[in-house]
């Protein structure tokens, strides 16, 4: 994030038609940071935080259960229990909502340097972030590291190149459902402590009742993500002639992904699992863009107007490899390999692409009257061949009335610096629906 210099939403169909079948859900512009001419300059950026659930769901405590329990007995709708016979004498339990959760920190630092001189800018940074999760056992980290080079080879070339790369470990938890942990620390009764007289995970077990211990499944079973990301883009920008620019983008992105569950053999007592469990996915994609663009720039007295003309093709690839077993011979050995149940293996695998033009034109008057078209025309391999090109237009027009002459003795009384009326129109769609 602080790498981000500004962020831009696009905020209607005439300004999002330029990205067609991919503006339907909107636009969204970030701007990282470049370098800029003159000597090195270092900076830290650095944040402590902590992170915890305010509120809880209002669960009974151990005297209240008991009575309530002996108003079920008063009923006839369960048994008597001699331990719930006198609520008086018992204190408030365990309050497993407070056992799973917790107070939790979170820290984050980069380092970056940028300078350069005027003929070649850079900006490196690099940043590491940690941050535990409000359920007791899961956590996340993050490195990464960016740099954005710029630079003027001639006076009619110019190249750049921005790149990323990160790695995350999430240590994650099943939250939700019927088997999450705050399923059960809702569920489970407040007579059972968290652990036993000999410091193990206690047991879960009372006649007519069975749950897991939330506490032994949020610190036991592991659901653990790895991935790597590289993403950037490398650029030319030329000048062949006055008024005229071509560049040329060549972008990347390149990203895997291992994930990995593992269900230990439990013995608590009534409540166990027999035989341990574990299951591992492999994920590998990879995508590439290259953009073209012409634009020719030009001012003549009180008008001046843009027209470029553009070029992009992108393909997408992505593959996937599963496995899962039981049986393993020990839980300190994560090995499918060495298992002993029957192994069950998945995979698959999928591309898309998308070819298109576009332009776009505009006229300015004196800084008073904006007019704005463009054209997008793409197509998408994820459509049939009878129906995989569509064009999408749009118009805008705009009137800046503060810088009419009858406005200006009104710009102090009203404490108006700028005003603008705008009217647009345009065209998106949505090729987003799989191969």
């Amino acid at each position: 994030p602080a790498d981000i210099v500004s962020m831009e939403i696009l905020k209607d169909a005439s300004a999002t038609a330029i990205y067609g079948a991919q503006g339907a859900n909107g636009v969204v512009l970030i701007t990282t940071r470049h370098g800029k001419a003159g000597e090195a300059k270092f900076s830290y950026d650095g944040m402590m935080a902590v992170s915890r659930q305010n509120s809880r769901i209002d669960m009974m405590n151990l005297r209240e259960f008991a009575e309530y329990y002996n108003d079920l007995v008063n009923q006839g709708l369960v048994e008597r229990n001699g331990y719930y016979a006198d609520p008086s004498i018992l204190g408030k339990g365990t309050n497993w909502q407070d056992e799973v959760f917790r107070t939790a920190f979170q820290q984050q630092h980069q380092v970056s340097a940028q300078g350069g001189t005027d003929k070649v800018q850079y900006y490196v940074s690099g940043s590491w972030m940690d941050q535990e999760g409000t359920i007791i056992g899961s956590e996340f980290d993050r490195l990464s590291f960016r740099t954005n080079v710029d630079a003027q080879l001639k006076s009619w070339l110019k190249l750049g190149l921005s790149a990323t790369y990160a790695i995350t470990n999430d240590n994650l938890k099943l939250a939700d459902g019927q088997e999450g942990v705050i399923f059960y620390s809702l569920s489970t009764l407040p007579d059972i402590p968290v652990y036993d007289i000999d410091g193990n995970y206690s047991t879960t077990v009372r006649e007519g009742y069975t749950s897991a211990n939330p506490v032994a499944l949020a610190m036991l079973d592991e659901n653990l993500l790895k991935r790597q990301k590289l993403t950037g883009n490398i650029y030319t920008e030329i000048t062949p002639l006055k008024h005229i620019s071509w560049r040329t983008e060549l972008g990347f992105d390149f990203s895997n992904s291992t994930a990995v569950t593992y269900k230990p053999m439990v013995d608590l007592g009534g409540w166990q699992r027999g035989s341990n469990s574990m299951s591992e996915q492999n994920n590998t994609s990879s995508f590439w863009q290259l953009k073209n663009y012409l634009t020719y720039t030009n001012a003549i007295g009180k008008h001046s107007f843009t027209a470029m003309l553009g070029q992009e093709c992108w393909e997408s690839n992505y593959r996937y490899l599963s496995g899962s077993n039981t049986g393993l011979p020990s839980d300190e050995i994560h090995n499918l390999r060495l298992a002993t149940g029957t192994p069950n293996i998945n995979s698959g695998f999928g591309s898309s692409a998308m070819s298109s033009f576009f332009t776009r034109e505009t006229y300015n008057y004196d800084d008073r009257y904006l007019f704005t078209y463009t054209f997008r025309y793409d197509g998408s391999s994820n459509f049939g061949p009878d129906n995989r090109w569509a064009g999408f237009h749009s118009f805008a027009g705009s009137w800046r009335f503060t810088n009419e002459k009858f406005f200006a003795d009104l710009k102090e009384s009203l404490r108006m610096n700028s005003g603008k009326i705008r009217i647009g129109w345009g065209q998106t769609g949505n090729a987003n629906i799989g191969s």
